[in-house]
């Protein structure tokens, strides 16, 4: 009985560490959830882009490695430092007529941080593009943002 008591005890406990290391596998697994693509405060705003420029496409959050690539020799050390400053971001929108880019329009808000803004701003438009900013706070109408968009051209 003794012996019977030992391995059931045995048992017992190789069973609550087989189930606390699956549990562990199972916290740790990697979950994704369904997003946005946009901010209600930038669907607002897009809103007011179609409006304001209904002739031209409007692309919402692309990628900068769509507009742009480091120029280096691929894979070269030059190039892997200059990927890593833009692959994870992107533009809030990109303004084109005929499939070429007119403007790419950013929506500040606090969530932005100036200093990356500025570096950022400087890359894009020593590639050509030309990057018109909005603070998200001030809610331009329509007219200023074609006025903006098409102004200074």
């Amino acid at each position: 009985m003794i012996q019977n008591m030992s391995w059931a005890w045995l048992g017992g406990i190789t069973l609550l560490v087989v189930a606390f290391i699956a549990a562990l596998i199972w916290v740790r697994r990697v979950r994704y959830r369904r997003t946005s693509v946009m901010t209600a405060n930038e669907r607002e705003f897009h809103q007011r882009l179609l409006q304001a420029l209904p002739d031209c496409e409007i692309w919402p959050q692309v990628p900068l490695l769509a507009l742009l690539r480091p120029d280096a020799r691929e894979g070269s050390r030059t190039f892997w430092v200059a990927f890593k400053q833009i692959s994870n971001t992107r533009v809030d929108w990109v303004i084109a007529r005929d499939m070429e880019v007119i403007a790419l329009i950013e929506l500040d808000d606090r969530s932005h941080n100036a200093k990356r803004d500025a570096k950022r701003d400087q890359i894009l438009k020593s590639c050509g593009y030309r990057v018109v900013r909005f603070q998200s706070n001030k809610r331009p109408g329509p007219d200023q943002i074609h006025d903006a968009v098409f102004g200074a051209r």
